[in-house]
């Protein structure tokens, strides 16, 4: 991390957290490119009204936000900043986690594209259409991530479980550790809960693509994006659902952070798939 980036991040959130166009604008070095969950891409002047109204704001009482990582890649040229935001609702506490993954020209913004499950904010499971079209090309993984992103699209759960060490984390953001209620992958603490999780995942799948519920299908996942700062790997990608009458596309990415031991200690994933 550099003081570039983490100025760049701690900005961007704090704009968007105060309502402030002019603040949100001043990290751009053109016009302002913002990607958001509820709101789309807005570019330049039509990105105000998005700031004004943004979502985690709108529809709570923001009470404090808190920059936990920064993963700077590709040269500085790509900076993923997670955020954790405290918010009120109707006499609730929530957490919502935030991941922005910006693009610099210079020292400066030329995109920014958020991720968060909205679901946090108003209660229903969503679906992201698609916001990359164009490969922006992936840096080398680190070898445990390798063989991760192999068995995730292979649909084999026990060899995707073997790539966390024995009490990782993986936190998917959503609101149940049971897959069937719909309503996104929750947080799974130690290896075994991970594999669990998985082989449920892949059940999903594989009923989806209209098996057996075996877990024999694997995820099809375009990796469109990936950065990494040698410990932890910033992944955006598709997924898509060739069973979809529209081949439904569920945007989303993910941040691996991998331990001395070389196997992924905690996942952080920021899509509204499952």
């Amino acid at each position: 991390m550099t003081d570039i980036h983490s100025t760049l991040a701690r900005n961007l959130i704090d704009g968007l957290a105060a309502g402030s166009p002019d603040g949100v604008r001043a990290i751009f070095a053109g016009p302002a490119d913002i990607d958001d969950p509820f709101s789309g891409r807005h570019v330049d002047s039509g990105f105000e009204q998005l700031v004004r109204n943004w979502g985690p704001v709108r529809l709570g009482t923001l009470r404090s936000v808190a920059l936990d990582h920064v993963t700077v890649g590709k040269g500085g040229g790509f900076c993923g900043a997670e955020y954790s935001l405290h918010i009120v609702k109707q006499g609730e506490d929530r957490l919502l986690n935030v991941l922005a993954v910006i693009e610099l020209k210079g020292a400066k913004a030329s995109k920014a594209r958020l991720y968060y499950r909205r679901a946090r904010l108003d209660g229903v499971q969503h679906v992201r259409n698609r916001i990359l079209d164009d490969n922006l090309g992936l840096e080398p993984y680190m070898p445990a991530l390798a063989r991760y992103q192999a068995a995730l699209t292979g649909g084999d759960a026990a060899a995707m479980a073997e790539t966390f060490s024995p009490t990782a984390r993986f936190d998917g953001h959503g609101e149940s550790t049971d897959l069937s209620k719909g309503l996104g992958m929750g947080i799974y603490e130690g290896r075994d809960a991970i594999r669990h999780v998985l082989v449920q995942m892949f059940g999903i799948i594989d009923h989806d693509a209209g098996g057996s519920e075996s877990g024999q299908h694997g995820a099809n996942i375009e990796r469109l994006n990936g950065f990494t700062n040698g410990s932890t790997y910033v992944l955006e990608f598709n997924i898509i659902d060739p069973n979809h009458p529209t081949n439904r596309v569920h945007a989303g990415a993910a941040c691996y952070e991998v331990g001395n031991d070389g196997l992924i200690r905690e996942a952080r994933v920021y899509d509204e798939a499952w």
